[in-house]
């Protein structure tokens, strides 16, 4: 299907001008542009699904005013594809352009959420809409996702539409997941064990700290031992192309006055793991490594959502890079199968789909940061991809 890349660009504008800022990221500038989250975003797109002639289209509440939205679009076979695009962006507080105007300029889409990801769902969108105004219908029935939470808190969107989609007894034989990647398709991530190691100790007046026990000197060992913990990590070699698995101390707080010894500190410890590695088990291993090197009473919190089926985070997702989605995409889009260190909702579809893929247009490198922008000749190429995909020959 040749849509004008002005239709494609319009498509992203018109999201990128509804703000759909995590909640854990909101500040002040998000604030003025009227509610932080997702509700606004879900409705809006509730409606475009209605309107590109979806069978079936469903807000799920995940948090309050925060819901994922389902559209199903028959398709001519009973094979059922998904795509899953998540809603939330990440803080606007830091952006030197306008963060929501969704201008169309310099050939590119510019605003926050436009590449990551609005830019799969604008295309998807125009591509239905196109299908329902011509009386078509895509190969296999799509059920198109829009997930929120997944920037921070979680993965929450994904957490929920896991177990929903398994409730309804969907078999799902392609599930692909946008996130900026280059056109490359990414068949593996690492998965994440995220917690925080809290030492308490006695408060005391500065000028009398044998009076005291300090938190912020009993959190020392345990620093060495996550350093060490890391450099035999790093001297483990990994089964996969996504390599060993990483152990990073990521914040620290503590202390409440200059002149007041510390009764407490805390730590934020990310593990990223790898295939063969349980995170029940590495959960496990982690509270050992720190509360063996504390000297004083501690706390180790772990501090992502559990998953369904109980587990403490997500398992590294992994799928051999000669699957049929994998090859499909790389063949179509002259690119070649990678792994990729950042997170994605992927982690929590596990054993959801007979084939998982994270893919989309532009670099995550070029997420995140100060000015956002899609470039349209990429809308153009994604278009074609993805009516590759629904509507083969």
């Amino acid at each position: 299907m040749d849509l004008d890349g002005r239709v494609l660009a319009e498509a992203v504008a018109e999201l990128v001008r509804i703000p759909s800022v995590n909640p854990l990221h909101t500040g002040p500038r998000a604030e003025e542009h009227g509610p932080v989250g997702e509700g606004a975003i879900a409705r809006h797109l509730a409606d475009r699904f209605d309107r590109c002639g979806a069978a079936e289209v469903v807000l799920d509440e995940v948090r309050p005013d925060r819901p994922n939205v389902y559209g199903r679009f028959p398709g001519r076979s009973d094979r059922l594809v998904v795509l899953d695009v998540h809603t939330d962006t990440v803080a606007v507080e830091h952006m030197t352009d306008p963060p929501f105007d969704g201008r169309i300029e310099h050939d590119a889409v510019w605003g926050r959420g436009a590449l990551d990801t609005k830019a799969t769902m604008g295309v998807v969108l125009a591509l239905l809409a196109a299908m329902h105004r011509d009386g078509r219908r895509p190969d296999p029935t799509l059920l198109l996702v829009g997930s929120i939470g997944e920037e921070a808190g979680g993965l929450l969107g994904a957490t929920r539409f896991a177990p929903w989609a398994r409730q309804q007894g969907l078999r799902i034989d392609q599930l692909l997941v946008a996130e900026p990647t280059e056109f490359r398709p990414v068949h593996g991530l690492k998965g994440l064990v995220l917690i925080e190691v809290t030492t308490h100790g006695v408060a005391a007046h500065s000028a009398r700290p044998d009076l005291g026990v300090n938190a912020i000197d009993a959190m020392v060992p345990v620093l060495a031992a996550f350093a060490a913990a890391h450099e035999r990590l790093s001297a483990t070699p990994g089964r996969t192309e996504l390599g060993g698995g990483t152990l990073s101390v990521t914040q620290i707080t503590g202390g409440s006055g200059s002149n007041v010894i510390p009764d407490r500190c805390s730590i934020t410890v990310g593990r990223r793991i790898v295939p063969s590695e349980d995170p029940v088990e590495v959960l496990a291993e982690l509270t050992a490594i720190a509360r063996a090197a504390c000297p004083v009473p501690c706390d180790v919190v772990s501090l992502l959502p559990r998953t369904p089926d109980g587990r403490p985070a997500s398992p590294a997702f992994y799928q051999r890079p000669d699957s049929g989605l994998v090859q499909f995409l790389a063949r179509t889009c002259g690119t070649r199968p990678t792994v990729a260190p950042f997170g994605a909702n992927a982690l929590r579809y596990s054993g959801l789909a007979e084939e998982l893929v994270v893919f989309g247009p532009g670099s995550i490198e070029d997420a995140h940061q100060a000015t956002e922008r899609i470039d349209i000749p990429d809308l153009r190429r994604l278009a074609d991809v993805l009516t590759s995909w629904l509507s083969p020959g």
